[in-house]
């Protein structure tokens, strides 16, 4: 199955070409913005999609095992699989998630 163009995120318009700008979803570059995305995104934010996000992590820790069962939930393995999550956290706080993927 080809891939299809589709929005970009974050939403954003081409002004060289006056149109909206798109990634083609068999692309790192379309993976990498539907796992921001999600990141983005809290858990309940999303009236259709209710489970869609994670719980925000700055009242409470990042919990790896709990976004990649979530992510799993809306993006079957074939499509994008997670391959590891590097956390780096300061005094008990995470400040940056790095996610691996295929």
């Amino acid at each position: 199955m080809a891939g299809q163009l589709v929005l970009s995120y974050p939403f954003s318009v081409d002004y060289n070409n006056n149109r909206l700008s798109t990634v083609n979803s068999d692309t790192d570059t379309y993976k990498a913005q539907q796992i921001t995305s999600f990141l983005r995104t809290e858990k309940g934010e999303r009236p259709l999609f209710k489970n869609f996000g994670i719980i925000d992590p700055v009242f409470n820790q990042f919990d790896s095992a709990e976004f990649i069962d979530a992510f799993i939930d809306f993006y079957p393995s074939n499509r994008i699989e997670i391959t590891g999550i590097q956390i780096t956290d300061n005094a008990g706080a995470a400040t940056n998630v790095a996610v691996e993927f295929n």
